[in-house]
């Protein structure tokens, strides 16, 4: 009796040590300081991400397919928990996409001397999916696969879109910052002063155009779950 007891005791530290003991303790994404939510709704969750150099994230939980677009150079390290850790060198404007058959829990280093910052969509749902009626010259797809697809547009200054009608909805990550004129058929034209990393829900069958007023290119990449 007592040698299998000790036996049984035997295996789980076992099992125990083959996980770093803080990755036992993972937190949900939501929860890890690092990413803070900015958007919600039935279809995504966006979180920022700031990771300053030098700093760590905890040891968190990722349950979907998510999406990532970068918004400055950065160098981490990805340390998962079944895994080795992998040095990763980030572009900015960069979109990768990353598929969560079943939970996966890492924490992320910044191991380089910039900031580590970055937009982090979750896909919880599918939307209905039509085709936009805008040029396909307008926006250029960055990645598309049965989840989703990311289109990036690229606005020089005093350059405009036409007015065009988003028959799928998404969200539009702002690249870099910038002043837009946005003009609709039901309303004035209004302009919005910009920052790198704001984000909006578009709606499916929202109508407008873009215009950059500011006297630098405005980046934007459109995510848009399939």
């Amino acid at each position: 009796m007592l040698q299998r007891v000790a036996e049984s005791f035997l295996l789980c530290c076992l099992v125990l040590c083959g996980t770093p003991a803080s990755a036992q303790s993972a937190v949900a994404i939501e929860q890890e300081p690092a990413h803070r939510l900015v958007l919600q709704n039935r279809h995504v969750r966006v979180f920022e991400v700031w990771l300053p150099p030098g700093e760590e994230s905890l040891w968190h939980v990722h349950r979907h397919d998510g999406i990532s677009v970068r918004l400055a150079d950065a160098t981490i390290a990805d340390q998962p928990e079944d895994g080795p850790e992998e040095t990763l060198r980030l572009r900015r404007g960069a979109v990768a996409y990353g598929a969560t058959p079943t939970e996966r829990t890492h924490l992320v280093r910044n191991v380089g001397e910039t900031t580590f910052h970055n937009i982090y969509i979750e896909l919880l749902t599918d939307p209905e999916v039509g085709k936009d009626d805008e040029p396909a010259s307008a926006r250029r797809a960055e990645f598309e696969n049965n989840r989703v697809r990311a289109l990036r547009r690229i606005l020089a200054p005093g350059e405009s879109t036409d007015m065009h009608t988003h028959i799928s909805s998404g969200v539009a990550v702002l690249v870099t910052a910038g002043r837009l004129e946005i003009s609709s058929p039901e309303r004035v034209a209004r302009t919005s002063d910009v920052n790198a990393g704001a984000v909006q829900w578009i709606d499916s069958g929202t109508t407008h155009s873009l215009k950059n007023i500011g006297d630098a290119p405005v980046e934007i990449v459109d995510v848009e779950p399939r």
